[in-house]
């Protein structure tokens, strides 16, 4: 049995979870009389006096946030250990969702993607907040079925100073390319995790499987199966859709939340999205059926491009 840290102003109702960074409480605030879910991290994701102040400054960053699909920082101190104190969501992760029924049905993992885009594109455009760890367990579902992202910002600084060791980061199932060589992050590493965690969401498997070594070196230089060929009934329009996401450089994914938001727009009419490539390189393969509709895109992009080609092919 987990022994309940002792914090000043809070009362330990239970334990919520715990996991290689962190273990998460049930609390209640005693001076407000609310019930509040606090994460203490574990001592060896910090490094000294500095790295608790980035992450109370980090911490109180994100609580200046006010989204109805990001769960709700209101605090951050150092006790024994660090800890940060937020809004209790009565609900479930969509991780949980995810081991409970195998996998999620195509509506409602677009309804998932679309409020983890709004809530991070309101974050990136306040204050150029990303989150570095979108998974399925960072995101919840509430009581009335609201979708909020949890832990935004509390990786975001640290984790380009870790280790990347199982203990430490827990998965790296869905981190971007550039985020495991260590380079410049912005809202397009979320965009590339959010695709990975759409592909276990639709097919009930990770992207890549296996050691994290291994896991690593394949969103570096590896390509997973199509999801259609996991689950056929899934539509071309959504595997172009996270191709796209999955796109090994930031440079050929969509550039920010709104053109995901549209594209996933466009998928929910059964239409592809608007920017399809046919030179992306992708940490997802395509399937034939897939291959064939982008060669018809491009066709269609050269018909209308070249009007004397045009001319000439309507004249024969």
């Amino acid at each position: 049995m987990k022994t309940p840290p002792v914090i000043e102003g809070f009362e330990i109702v239970g334990l919520l979870g715990q996991g290689g960074m962190a273990t998460v409480w049930k609390a209640r605030q005693l001076s407000l009389n609310r019930l509040v879910a606090i994460k203490v991290l574990s001592s060896n994701v910090t490094n000294g006096p500095d790295d608790l102040r980035r992450f109370c400054e980090e911490a109180r960053a994100t609580a200046q946030i006010s989204h109805p699909g990001i769960v709700q920082a209101y605090d951050a101190a150092f006790a024994e250990k660090l800890y940060f104190v937020m809004e209790l969501i009565d609900g479930y992760t969509v991780g949980q969702w995810l081991r409970r029924k195998g996998s999620i049905p195509l509506p409602e993992a677009l309804l998932v993607a679309e409020s983890v885009a709004a809530a991070l594109d309101y974050a990136w455009e306040q204050i150029g907040m990303i989150h570095c760890d979108i998974k399925p367990d960072n995101i919840m579902v509430d009581a009335d079925g609201t979708v909020k992202v949890a832990d935004l910002g509390l990786s975001q600084r640290h984790l380009a100073q870790m280790d990347l060791t199982d203990d430490v980061l827990g998965t790296p199932h869905y981190m971007s390319p550039e985020q495991i060589q260590g380079g410049a992050l912005d809202c397009r590493s979320d965009i590339y995790a959010m695709g990975a965690t759409l592909y276990h969401m639709l097919t009930g498997r990770f992207l890549f499987d296996g050691k994290p070594s291994a896991v690593l070196d394949a969103h570096l230089e590896k390509a997973a199966r199509s999801l259609r060929l996991v689950n056929p009934e899934l539509p071309v329009p959504m595997a172009l859709l996270i191709e796209k996401m999955l796109a090994k450089s930031p440079e050929d994914r969509q550039q920010n939340w709104r053109q995901v938001i549209e594209s996933l727009h466009r998928v929910g009419q059964g239409l592809p999205p608007a920017d399809v490539s046919a030179t992306c390189v992708s940490s997802m393969k395509r399937d034939a059926e897939t291959e064939a509709v982008v060669r018809s895109i491009n066709r269609k992009i050269v018909w209308k491009k070249n009007p004397i080609k045009r001319f000439i092919l309507g004249a024969r």
